[in-house]
């Protein structure tokens, strides 16, 4: 059985159709990528499946005892609690039910033979819901989400707002669960972060239907892309990459079927008209209409849902050196961001600028522009170079203006009607153009944002997550844009789709220093992997040539210690035998017949027995271990 599954379900939002009799199932362990245009109605599909949301019509079925994981259905972070504190709520009934296993254990040396039942039971729920890993896997996720273990301590208080989504995000992701519901996770999450998650999500058990635009994650993840538009829902088994090269391939097919079929109705009709009054032609004429009227039409393929059309057009050619960076450096107190950072742009060159959350690459955009206060170093600009910025604050825009009044403050001398013109190619139609800048979402300001800088005619553009808040169709849009761009850039960015496309050069800012490579993205991941294996090559190889020097020492007590050495050993392995069998015997209480009393007295006494010889023989390497402490 499927763990969700709609049946024309419809559903509609002040008056407006958002879902028109759909039809959706998710099964067991699959990862679905929902994509569409912002606003279509892909959120509106995850409060459908957790009953947040009621259809107006249709029905919804949900596996029975299935679990979802969602971030609206959280709670509300208590403040004063630290970080790992917080997270390990989650796993409250493990906690209980350690503390319980650790109770019967107690007992159970004071030979209370009756719980040995009840242990045996609970010791197979704690281990199968994870018990003895909880603590380690609650440590792994806020690590791969970018927390330090520094980070632990903190009040939650004390977290910014990106800090907060990630952390809400590491609640969700190790909640017991059958189905993880995320929306947009890739949301304040830079470049490492993002390939880690990638890696959790699609190595988990756990079905995730997941929103998202960032095409890798997608590419990575996603076993089934569904696509809303227009009120239905459009499903392909396959990555992101395999649905828009199959949906490019329907489109066309359908498109060249109609228009092969079109012509067709046109020479019929024209034959038609020719003949109508033709008596000889006559029952020719009635079987062509005949043909015609059982003829099964098709469909012209819809329309693309509205596009964000960007288009850079020409610009002054700048002189051949574009912008000069002379020893730049920042520092908060005792942080430095990056230090005696020196370099060159060039005519047309196309530069991506990555790194951690935090590590001043937008801080260095500022910089550049001559935003910044405090920095050191000198930014000198070519000759006829106009700089353009994107800034992800969109601090430039000004709340008290409308559309309209805001991009006509860098082309004052267009008339509104062609202002208007080219803000309906940025979706913003109508009575949209005088909607206030105080008013509008990220993706409406972004759009605003890149319709400034396109009337602004730079040559050489500084742009800082320009895909933020986009949808896939409009960070496509703005990508093409870009490449055609005859300029020069200088991107910063978390969208590794966007990096590979455009760049040829990266700086890369991390711990302080900046380093520069050739290539894009891909490139620079592939070379660092590649130094990583050659290098614990090396190590390996090291070690293993690498004799330990032996102590001095004479040969009466290098033999003493040899013998200590061996003892040690094999009480470990006397140990760990040991242990098995104890093993062995906790998995057999749980079977074994409670009226079979004679059996259950002799299984508890070897247990208990096992139990105090372990406890000897660890007593023993104890006390070697004290006479030879470097053994």
């Amino acid at each position: 059985m499927s763990l969700v599954r709609f049946e024309n379900i419809t559903k509609s939002f002040a008056g407006s159709p958002v879902l028109e009799r759909v039809a959706f199932r998710i099964e067991e362990g699959e990862k679905v990528g929902l994509i569409g245009r912002n606003g279509t109605g892909k959120s509106t599909i995850l409060k459908l499946i957790t009953g947040d949301v009621e259809p107006e019509s249709g029905v919804i079925e949900r596996m029975r005892k299935s679990r979802m994981a969602y971030l609206a259905q959280l709670p509300q972070l208590d403040q004063a609690k630290t970080l790992l504190d917080t997270i390990m709520g989650v796993f409250a009934p493990l906690v209980s039910m350690e503390n319980r296993l650790a109770e019967l254990e107690h007992e159970m040396a004071e030979r209370h033979e009756a719980v040995l039942g009840e242990y045996s039971r609970l010791q197979d729920e704690f281990t199968l819901r994870g018990g003895y890993t909880f603590r380690s896997e609650a440590k792994r996720v806020l690590q791969g989400l970018g927390f330090g273990p520094a980070d632990f301590d903190r009040s939650v208080c004390t977290l910014s707002g990106g800090q907060t989504t990630r952390l809400m995000l590491a609640l969700v992701l190790v909640q017991e669960s059958d189905l993880l519901l995320l929306d947009e996770p890739e949301n304040h999450l830079d470049i490492e972060a993002r390939e880690w998650l990638e890696a959790y999500l699609k190595e988990c058990a756990k079905a995730v239907v997941m929103v998202s635009h960032d095409r890798q994650i997608l590419n990575t993840v996603a076993t089934r892309i569904v696509e809303v538009e227009r009120g239905s829902l459009d499903g392909f088994t396959g990555n992101y990459d395999a649905y828009a090269q199959h949906k490019a391939v329907v489109r066309g097919q359908q498109q060249k079927a109609f228009e092969r079929q079109q012509e067709f109705i046109r020479k019929e009709e024209g034959w038609i008209d020719r003949f109508r009054y033709k008596n000889t032609k006559a029952r020719q004429v009635q079987g062509r209409i005949k043909r015609l009227e059982k003829l099964d039409r098709i469909d012209a393929p819809p329309p693309e849902a509205a596009d964000t059309r960007f288009t850079f057009g020409e610009v002054v050619r700048s002189g051949q050196l574009v912008l000069r960076a002379s020893r730049l450096s920042m520092r908060y107190g005792d942080h430095t961001l990056y230090d005696d950072l020196s370099f060159e742009l060039h005519r047309g060159e196309r530069v991506g600028v990555v790194g951690p959350n935090g590590s001043g690459k937008t801080t260095l955009v500022q910089h550049l522009a001559g935003r910044l206060g405090g920095g050191q170093g000198e930014v000198s600009l070519g000759h006829k170079v106009s700089l353009g910025l994107y800034d992800q604050r969109h601090e430039g825009l000004n709340p008290g203006n409308d559309i309209l009044a805001e991009v006509r403050t860098v082309r004052p001398d267009m008339l509104n009607e062609q202002l208007r013109t080219f803000l309906g190619r940025l979706l913003f139609t109508g009575e949209d153009v005088f909607k206030p800048i105080s008013a509008l979402s990220g993706g409406e300001l972004a759009r605003v944002a890149i319709a400034k800088l396109i009337l602004g005619s730079a040559n050489c553009l500084l742009l800082d997550e320009p895909t933020n808040h986009l949808d896939i169709a409009s960070r496509e849009a703005l990508e093409t844009a870009l490449a055609g761009f005859p300029g020069t850039l200088l991107v910063v960015s978390h969208d590794r789709a966007l990096i590979d496309r455009l760049v040829d050069r990266l700086i890369v800012i991390e711990n302080g220093h900046a380093s520069f490579h050739l290539g894009n993205y891909a490139d620079y991941r592939w070379k660092k992997t590649q130094r990583a294996e050659e290098a614990a090559a090396e190590a390996r190889a090291a070690a293993a040539a690498r004799k330990p020097k032996a102590p001095r020492a004479d040969r009466t007590e290098q033999n003493r210690l040899r013998k200590l050495g061996q003892k040690r050993a094999e009480l470990e392995q006397d140990i760990e035998a040991l242990e098995a069998r104890i093993q062995e015997l906790e998995a057999h209480f749980a079977q074994v017949d409670p009226t079979d009393f004679e059996q259950v007295q002799d299984m508890k006494r070897e247990y208990a027995a096992l139990r105090t010889d372990v406890d000897e023989l660890y007593a023993e390497w104890d006390a070697l271990a004290d006479l030879n402490p470097n053994g």
